[in-house]
Parts: structure tokens; sequence; C-alpha cells
């Protein structure tokens, strides 16, 4: 049976790039993992007074990390570091205090960047967070880092143009899902 892994996507835009890059992933994961989009968008900013009384969004971004077997975090480069979607939605799984459902999960992180180093920044800050004691997951020392966006990485269709890009992908999504299986 296939090791579900809860996508969870740092841009909402109609055109975003990360978004391509997960269905690109979707479709050349192998068949060891399943790779499940949890949307994110709607989360309200991190409020610990809602701890009590969350809302329902919180809840069920919650209840996907909770039940998924790993993560993956897409995330694009924001001004040098993740988009606040991600850091939003991290901050809202590992609360309340003492009740994180990231703990233990084996994450892969994608970062995606304009510049040839595909958000690099990006990448390095989301291991940083990971490593922390109130995320605490175990996490795949390699990332897909996608850069050069608008240059030629994605065609028209919205499908990845570039063979570079297209085998560093396959290596990482093959990668990850080498790393899962250890958990």
């Amino acid at each position: 049976m296939a090791k579900q892994i809860a996508v969870l996507i740092g841009s909402s835009s109609a055109t975003s790039f990360s978004k391509l890059t997960v269905k690109h992933l979707q479709k050349i994961a192998p068949a060891s993992i399943q790779l499940n989009i949890v949307e994110i968008a709607d989360l309200p900013l991190y409020d610990r007074d809602l701890d009590e009384n969350s809302p329902a969004a919180y809840t069920r971004v919650r209840e996907a990390v909770a039940n998924a077997d790993g993560v993956l975090l897409v995330t694009p480069e924001h001004n040098g570091g993740i988009s606040a979607m991600i850091k939003n939605a991290i901050d809202v799984v590992s609360r309340p205090m003492g009740q994180s459902k990231w703990i233990g999960k084996p994450a892969g992180i994608v970062s995606l960047g304009a510049g040839a180093s595909g958000g690099v920044r990006a990448a390095d800050q989301l291991r940083i967070i990971c490593s922390g004691s109130f995320i605490n997951m175990p996490t795949a020392p390699f990332a897909a880092n996608v850069g050069g966006l608008f240059s030629g990485t994605f065609n028209e269709q919205g499908e990845v143009a570039s063979t570079a890009v297209a085998e560093m992908l396959q290596n990482f999504i093959n990668s990850y899902a080498q790393f899962v299986s250890r958990f």
C-alpha cells in the first residue's frame, strides 16, 4: 500500500509554478507514495487565542497532517525566505502547545525561485524550521530547488520543459520515496 504524503503548497496563485511542480511530481512519483494536496490557502493566520476553539480550516489541516505518512513542503522563495502561507500552516499544525502533528513525519522540501538557485534560501529555512522542537520532523538531506521559472523551465501548457529540471525532479521524488520507506 502506498504511503500517503500530505503536500502543502505555499502559493495559491492561479499561475503558481509551485502548483505546476506538484502536478508534475504527482505524475512521476513512484507507486510507493501518493502525493495528496492539502489546501492551506484558506487558513486564518495562526492565533493562539483560537487554540481552544479552532476554526474548521485549522482542524482540517491538522487532521490531514496527522493522518499522513509523510509531508512534502513546497514553497516559492519570497524575498529570500519561505512563503507566508507555508509558515502559517507550520504554525497552525504545531499547535496547541504539546499537540504538534508534525513530530516524526518524514519531510521533503521543494523550493522554487526565479533565479538559478531555485529558492535554496527558502529550502534552507524550511530545513531549520523542520528540525525545531515543536516540529521535529526527520527531513530528507536533499531538496528539489526549481529555478529559472521565467526562462523556459515550464512551457505554455504548464508542463516541465527543461530536461535538467525534469531529471532533477525525478531523482528527488525517487529519493524522497526511499527516504519515507525507512519510517
